[in-house]
């Protein structure tokens, strides 16, 4: 099952809708949504919106149109990642903090110590496979490693794309690196344990930065590493071992 937010209605491509009819619209938000994750364990959609609020959606209910349950924050929401138990979601937002959620109690926890956050908004947030670490991105150029348990910062990996906005974090299955991309359109390979940079993909900017932020992704067995080109509207693809840039790939209408 897919799910998209969508602040504008756009026209999709005839060919993009065949054989995946919209099944379901849910409504509840009074802004843009920025953000979406399925339930690891329940027929549940989670979103984050600029409005502030992270709502939960039951669709097993084919009558249920609205959210259940609301978790109301401070600030707008940017970037949320469930834990794998299903109970916890890591959410980040315009502010410098990483949010723990109880989604059970709606209970926010926060690191007590200020001089472990982030110092400018964030970007993106993701746990690792077992949920030992997870993983922020900020507009301060750096990402952060939070130990799962205590919600303490235990490694921080500095300046990441030469002081550009790091725009996303993504965990490898094994949870040994993490893949960032930034608005210098790199896309990098990171080393845990060791906090090296292995690989750099680059190529996928023709003007070496781009305007938006744009996430980069594994493909499902983790052989290619993915990341769009703003400037052609194309999908950049290389060798996740090697670097190897392949042919781009047309994103033609879906892309906005």
């Amino acid at each position: 099952m897919l799910a998209k937010s969508d602040p504008d209605a756009v026209e999709l491509h005839p060919d993009a809708v065949v054989g995946h009819p919209v099944i379901r619209t849910l409504y509840d938000h009074l802004d843009e949504i920025t953000c979406l994750e399925f339930h690891p364990r329940e027929q549940i959609l989670i979103s984050g919106s600029r409005d502030t609020n992270i709502k939960m959606f039951d669709f097993s209910k084919t009558s249920a149109k609205k959210a259940f349950k609301t978790l109301t924050d401070a600030e707008q929401v940017t970037c949320m990642s469930i834990h794998p138990s299903g109970d916890f979601l890591a959410v980040t937002t315009e502010g410098p903090v990483v949010r723990f959620y109880d989604i059970n109690t709606g209970q926010c926890y926060v690191c007590p110590y200020p001089r472990e956050h982030h110092t400018g908004p964030l970007t993106s947030v993701r746990y690792s496979a077992d949920a030992r670490v997870c993983a922020s991105a900020s507009k301060d150029g750096d990402i952060k490693v939070w130990d799962g348990v205590s919600g303490r910062c235990v490694q921080t990996f500095t300046k990441c794309h030469d002081g550009a906005e790091v725009c996303s974090v993504l965990f490898s299955r094994n949870g040994k690196y993490i893949l960032s991309s930034g608005l210098d359109s790199i896309v990098k390979l990171w080393e845990l344990s060791t906090g090296r940079c292995l690989i750099a993909y680059t190529g996928a900017g023709s003007v070496g930065r781009q305007e938006h932020s744009a996430h980069a992704m594994f493909n499902h067995t983790e052989d290619f590493v993915m990341f769009p080109d703003e400037a052609t509207t194309s999908l950049c693809a290389w060798d996740a071992r090697n670097a190897q840039r392949k042919n781009l790939l047309s994103l033609g209408k879906l892309c906005h």
